[in-house]
C-alpha cells in the first residue's frame, strides 16, 4: 500500500455523511480520523493532523467554534468547512476566522478532493515559511519561483497570505524579475485555481484597441466589428485576470477599469447594459505608480483600488545568493529543451555571475545561459565562457556597468535637482520618456 498523502480529521454529526465523505478521502489515500461532534474533534486534534474538515452546524460546539479553538492550538492547521447553500454567509465568516476554504452541500468527490489538494498545498507553503522564520532549511522553489534568500522568503509569505482571498493585488518589480510567475503562483494557490487565468500585456496592445480587448464590444460598435466579442474580463469570469504593465493604460480606459473594479460589472463597447463578472484582478508594473500619480499620468483612485495588497519582487542584484540555485534550475530546463547534457559551472564562473548587476534580471540570466550552453556545449562552464562585460564587473579598477550605473544615477539626480523635482522637465533634459525616467528612478531608489 502506498504512503498516506496526509492526515485529515473529519468532524460531522450526520453519521451517513461522515461515512461517505470519510470513504472518499480514504480511497484517495488520505488517513482519516472521524468525529461526530466538535468536542470529540477537539479532543482528537494533535500536531499529526494536517487538515480539519468540519461541518458548520453541529450541536453543542459548532464548526466555527471548533475552527477558532483548533487554530489557536495549532496555527499551521488548515481548515475546510462544509456548509449548506443557505449558510454560505456563515462559511465566509469562517474564512475570515482562518478557514482555508468552504464547500457547499451537495458536492461531488472530485470537488471535495480538489479543495483538499489545494489545502495541503497551502499548508506545505506555510510550513516552509515557518521553517525559514526559525532558521531551519527551507524549500528553494514554490510554483516555479526559485530562491531561498530573505527577499524571496518575504515574497513567499506575501503569496501565502493573499492567495486564498479575492483582494486585488499590485505586483511591482523591474522588467525580467519574475512578476508573472508570482502572479501565477497566487492564482494556482487560490480557490480559483481551476478557473481561467487570463493575462493581458497593456504595452503590447494598441491604445485604440485596449478598451475593446478588456471589456469586449458589440456588433457594429466600430468599423470591422462584425460580431459581438467578449473581452478579457468576461473570459476570466470566475478566475483571475492579470493586467501586466498597467501603467501603460490611457486615462480614459483607467476610468472604465476603476468602475469595473468597484461595481463588479462590465459594459462592452457599443453596449448600454452592464454584465456582472466575478474576476480577481492582479496588476503588475515596472513603473513607480505613485510617481505616475503625482505627475497626473495615472489616476489616484485607480492606484488606491489596485494597491490593496502590494508585493514587491526583488531585482536579481538584490538576491545574488539565489543565483547558484537559479543557474542550476535554468541550465537543467534549457538542457532538456535543446536535448543537451546539463553542464556543471566552475566556482570562478559562478562568482562572476554573482558579481554582475543583471539589469535584465532573471530574463537576462536565462538568455546568457542559453547562449553559453548552445555555443559551448561543454561539460563544465568556465569563467572564460562568461561574456567579458559580465566577467569584468566588480573587479578592481574596472570601468564596467557598476560605474555606469553610478554615473546614470548621478545624472538623473542632477536633472531632478535642476528642475526642482519636475519629472516631465527632467525627462526632457535627459532626452528620455517620462515612463523611462520612472523606471530608472525606481531602479536607483530615487524619490
Amino acid at each position: 500500500m502506498s504512503q498516506s498523502l496526509g492526515n485529515i480529521l473529519l468532524a460531522e454529526d450526520d453519521a451517513s455523511v461522515l461515512a461517505a465523505v470519510g470513504d472518499v478521502l480514504q480511497d484517495a489515500n488520505y488517513h482519516v480520523l472521524r468525529a461526530q461532534s466538535g468536542h470529540d474533534a477537539l479532543a482528537m486534534l494533535s500536531e499529526r493532523v494536517d487538515l480539519l474538515i468540519t461541518d458548520l452546524w453541529m450541536p453543542n460546539m459548532d464548526g466555527l467554534a471548533l475552527l477558532e479553538d483548533a487554530r489557536l492550538q495549532f496555527p499551521l492547521l488548515e481548515v475546510v468547512v462544509i456548509t449548506g447553500n443557505a449558510t454560505v454567509a456563515s462559511a465566509v465568516q469562517a474564512m475570515k476566522s482562518g478557514a482555508f476554504d468552504y464547500i457547499t452541500k451537495p458536492f461531488t468527490p472530485p470537488e471535495l478532493l480538489e479543495v483538499v489538494r489545494r489545502a495541503f498545498d497551502h499548508r506545505h507553503m506555510r510550513e516552509e515559511i515557518s521553517r525559514w522564520k526559525t532558521g531551519q532549511p527551507v524549500a528553494t522553489q514554490i510554483r516555479n519561483i526559485i530562491g531561498q534568500s530573505a527577499p524571496m522568503q518575504n515574497v513567499y509569505e506575501a503569496i501565502s497570505r493573499v492567495a486564498p482571498f479575492k483582494s486585488t493585488v499590485l505586483v511591482q518589480g523591474e522588467s525580467g524579475s519574475g512578476k508573472e510567475v508570482v502572479v501565477r503562483a497566487i492564482h494556482e494557490l487560490s480557490p480559483r485555481q481551476a478557473r481561467p487565468f487570463i493575462a493581458i500585456n497593456c504595452a503590447a496592445v494598441p491604445a485604440s484597441l485596449m478598451e475593446s480587448e478588456l471589456f469586449g464590444h458589440e456588433r457594429g460598435a466600430f468599423t470591422g466589428a462584425n460580431a459581438r466579442t467578449a473581452g478579457y474580463f468576461e473570459a476570466a469570469d470566475g478566475g483571475t485576470l492579470f493586467i501586466d504593465e498597467v501603467a501603460e493604460l490611457e486615462l480614459a480606459v483607467q476610468a472604465k477599469l476603476l468602475r469595473v473594479l468597484e461595481t463588479g460589472r462590465v459594459m462592452a463597447v457599443g453596449s448600454v447594459k452592464e454584465k456582472p463578472v466575478d474576476v480577481r484582478v492582479i496588476a503588475a508594473t515596472n513603473t513607480n505608480l505613485q510617481m505616475a500619480v503625482d505627475d497626473k499620468h495615472f489616476r489616484a483612485d485607480l492606484f488606491y483600488r489596485l494597491n490593496v495588497v502590494r508585493i514587491d519582487v526583488p531585482a536579481l542584484r538584490q538576491r545574488t545568493a539565489d543565483i547558484p540555485l537559479l543557474v542550476r534550475h535554468l541550465l537543467e530546463g534549457l538542457s532538456r529543451e535543446h536535448g543537451l547534457a546539463a553542464p556543471q559551472v566552475e566556482p570562478e564562473a559562478m562568482a562572476a555571475l554573482q558579481r554582475y548587476s543583471w539589469p535584465g534580471n532573471v530574463r537576462e540570466l536565462r538568455n546568457l545561459l542559453e547562449s553559453v550552453l548552445i555555443m559551448g556545449q561543454k561539460a563544465v562552464i568556465t569563467e572564460a565562457d562568461i561574456p567579458q562585460e559580465v566577467r569584468r564587473q566588480g573587479m578592481e579598477g574596472s570601468a564596467g556597468p557598476v560605474n555606469l550605473d553610478v554615473a546614470e544615477r548621478d545624472t538623473i539626480e542632477r536633472a531632478l535637482q535642476q528642475t526642482g523635482g519636475d519629472r516631465n522637465q527632467a525627462a526632457g533634459l535627459l532626452r528620455i520618456s517620462v515612463r523611462t525616467l520612472y523606471r530608472k528612478m525606481a531602479k536607483y531608489g530615487l524619490t
